[in-house]
């Protein structure tokens, strides 16, 4: 699964990481700092005491000891703190928690305790207060690395926000900025720069050719027309005569749609279309495609399907998709499936090389070893179109081989809104 935490966020993350790290760090240092320094008052203390007390008491002295400390001898070691080894001991007594240090000397046994309630007391409140202050500081990192992400990646995010809005290159913030985010928007600066004169470059020839192209074509068909008058006595030349005109026709579509592309699809505009007249014009042309070929075309169609966009476009992705069926498929069907959704071209030919399906609709991308060798432009022409029309195309291998691409066109609504009209008008 991708991480799509936002580069502000994973700033602050890192900041409270640390924070985290840190505070740990010092929380378990507070901790053994308290259990250390009571092991050295205590313990230790208790230690040096009993010794004392235990060779006054040998010796016959009064032993005077503070308020909370006792001191037992054999008999005297009251029951709840008899079978202690050797040593010292932390224990509880009701309410009250107490050390206790088990001393043998020969067949005497001593035991000395100390009431150290007040001191447990106040180590908890120790400890309360280290555990207080680490949620308090992670708090604390938590805004204050929000706050400082914030303000670090704000050039990053101005950078972002200016290439977003597709702002002139000159415009693009921090340019004479002398860090790494001033070399950042110097080379979106630069290859904006670049990718604009080559898009300059790709319309102004895609513009120059189709422009060249249409006068020799117009004569073309001029001629074709003419020729046709001239032999309509002679059938069999006649045939040869409309095949001319009508590839000229093609090609004249196809240098209309070329330059077409080369405008920007929100100032393309377009009309109501109807794909079902458009795909059976289509399969007609393909139809010499399949000349000596035990390959059908099955077309399945609900009705006049229509869709927004423009008919020199449309017939460039569906013309393509339908040459490339019928030129890879040797025997079976081709079959083509048209919804209000989308349109479904299915063969059983050879399929897509697993090597090249990731990088299907690339230009000059070809498969190996299969005896139609394209030129690899004709799936990339067919993406192109659609992203042009605001379609979507998709493949897929069929269960039983082959290919089976899918052009999903977006939601219609002004169709949609023809339609209830005249369901309104039929019902009223």
């Amino acid at each position: 699964m991708k991480n799509n935490f936002s580069l502000k966020h994973r700033i602050a993350g890192a900041f409270v990481l640390l924070a985290f790290v840190l505070c740990s760090f010092f929380s378990l240092v507070a901790y053994f700092s308290v259990e250390i320094a009571e092991a050295n008052l205590i313990d230790h203390n208790m230690s040096k005491l009993i010794e004392q007390v235990i060779s006054q008491h040998r010796n016959g002295h009064l032993i005077e000891l503070p308020e909370d400390i006792h001191f037992y001898v054999n008999q005297g070691i009251p029951a709840e703190l008899r079978g202690y080894a050797p040593g010292i001991h932390e224990i509880e007594s009701g309410t009250r928690a107490m050390h206790i240090i088990v001393r043998n000397q020969g067949s005497d046994h001593f035991v000395l305790s100390d009431d150290t309630s007040d001191f447990e007391f106040l180590e908890l409140l120790i400890f309360i207060s280290i555990g207080v202050g680490f949620i308090a500081s992670m708090l604390l990192a938590i805004v204050l690395g929000l706050a400082s992400a914030k303000r670090i990646i704000a050039p990053v995010t101005a950078l972002a926000a200016a290439v977003e809005r597709n702002d002139a290159p000159t415009m693009l913030p921090s340019l004479a900025t002398q860090n790494e985010i001033g070399m950042l928007a110097r080379a979106f600066a630069k290859r904006t720069d670049q990718l604009q004169q080559f898009l300059a470059d790709e319309k102004l020839f895609t513009g120059d050719v189709s422009h060249e192209l249409r006068t020799p074509l117009t004569i073309m068909l001029g001629a074709s027309e003419l020729l046709k008058v001239r032999l309509a006595q002679a059938p069999n030349e006649l045939v040869v005569a409309e095949r001319i005109r009508r590839v000229a026709a093609e090609a004249s579509e196809r240098v209309s749609a070329l330059l077409l592309l080369s405008q920007s699809p929100t100032a393309l505009g377009g009309s109501q279309l109807s794909l079902t007249h458009l795909i059976a014009r289509e399969i007609e042309r393909c139809q010499q495609l399949l000349a000596g070929k035990p390959v059908q075309i099955q077309f399945e169609e609900p009705g006049d399907i229509w869709v927004y966009a423009r008919a020199e476009l449309a017939g460039i992705a569906i013309g393509n998709l339908l040459r490339n069926a019928c030129q890879y498929t040797e025997e079976g069907t081709v079959r083509v499936q048209l919804t209000a959704q989308q349109l479904t071209i299915e063969d059983n030919g050879p399929g897509v090389p697993e090597n090249v399906r990731a990088r299907l609709f690339e230009r000059f991308v070809r498969g190996n070893g299969n005896q139609h060798v394209g030129s690899g432009l004709g799936l990339a022409i067919v993406k192109r179109v659609a992203d042009h029309l605001g379609w979507q195309i998709e493949h897929s291998t069929p269960d039983g081989g082959g290919s089976r691409f899918t052009l999903k066109f977006p939601s219609n609504p002004s169709l949609a809104g023809q339609m209830k009209n005249n369901n309104a008008a039929t019902q009223g």
